[in-house]
């Protein structure tokens, strides 16, 4: 892929690229390029006018057996989609509980730990939202709220759009729809499925943003991000996170799970689908 700006020309191996996210409403790009990266498996994002991701790009049928996978997904039952459920909640509340064990205190992240312990299958309960409510005040201040504008949620919003880009790519490339969702099922949204999975992966962009907050790297009273903000969260592809008993890049550790729903749809067993953990030591977050 070469590359052309005011400071020269630039070339990078299209093979080394995961997501490439078009920012700039000055960006012109070829058919050629656009059809390389669909060839590469390349999850292509465009950006609104405050440079938040708002669509995506997608490889079109790249698995071998995309029809196989789709018609395993399209006959799974509604007993195993609870079960998978159950997982990928369990393992989201233990991800921001781990998060606010290392950001904050382990008496803190307590009772989150207790509330991953009592989901049941499909969440009846809907421990999710309770552990939200747990959650957001502890790791953001008792003043902040989901969807209030600021430069929080921005930064939130952002990365969350960018993790959605690398699971929606691992799964249309594993053959899965990602139409067809576990738990969202609206018929108005594409990315159900992707909506579903991207779940476990909130708490790595959350502890993202929260170190910038506390390291004064927003811009004081701002509501956007600027340029640098925008690249530092875009690097969520290359956090490392435990999947599988090994330490991967979110960016692989997609992969594997897309592999993994698959097994689980295949097998009819909600245990062969991996799900990343969080990792504590500071220096891979």
């Amino acid at each position: 892929m070469k590359l052309q700006n005011d400071d020269g020309e630039f070339t990078l191996p299209i093979e080394d690229i995961t997501a490439l996210i078009l920012e700039s409403p000055q960006i012109t790009l070829s058919s050629t390029l656009l059809s390389a990266c669909q060839e590469h498996g390349l999850a292509v994002l465009t950006c609104d006018y405050t440079h938040t991701p708002n669509g995506i790009l997608l490889p079109f049928q790249p698995h071998s057996r995309q029809s196989r996978v789709a018609h395993i997904q399209s006959t799974w039952t509604d007993s195993l989609k609870r079960r998978l459920w159950k997982a990928v909640v369990q393992r989201k509340i233990q991800n921001q509980a781990a998060c606010l064990e290392a950001l904050i205190d382990k008496k803190s992240a307590k009772p989150l730990y207790s509330m991953a312990e009592r989901v049941k299958e499909g969440d009846p309960n809907n421990i999710e939202a309770q552990a939200a409510r747990d959650y957001w005040p502890k790791l953001m201040g008792k003043e902040f709220r989901r969807g209030r504008a600021c430069i929080t949620n921005a930064a939130l919003n952002y990365t969350y759009a960018v993790l959605r880009a690398y699971v929606a790519r691992s799964q249309v490339a594993y053959g899965l729809l990602p139409t067809f969702g576990i738990h969202h099922n609206n018929q108005l949204n594409a990315f159900n499925l992707t909506d579903d999975l991207m779940e476990v992966f909130r708490p790595f962009a959350d502890k993202i943003v929260w170190d910038m907050r506390e390291n004064g790297e927003f811009e004081e009273n701002a509501t956007n991000l600027n340029v640098e903000n925008r690249q530092s969260l875009a690097n969520i592809g290359n956090i490392l996170c435990q999947i599988g008993g090994q330490s991967h890049s979110i960016g692989n550790a997609c992969d594997k799970m897309a592999f993994g729903l698959v097994n689980a749809i295949e097998g009819k067993s909600s245990a062969l689908l991996m799900l990343p953990e969080f990792i504590f030591e500071s220096d891979s977050l």
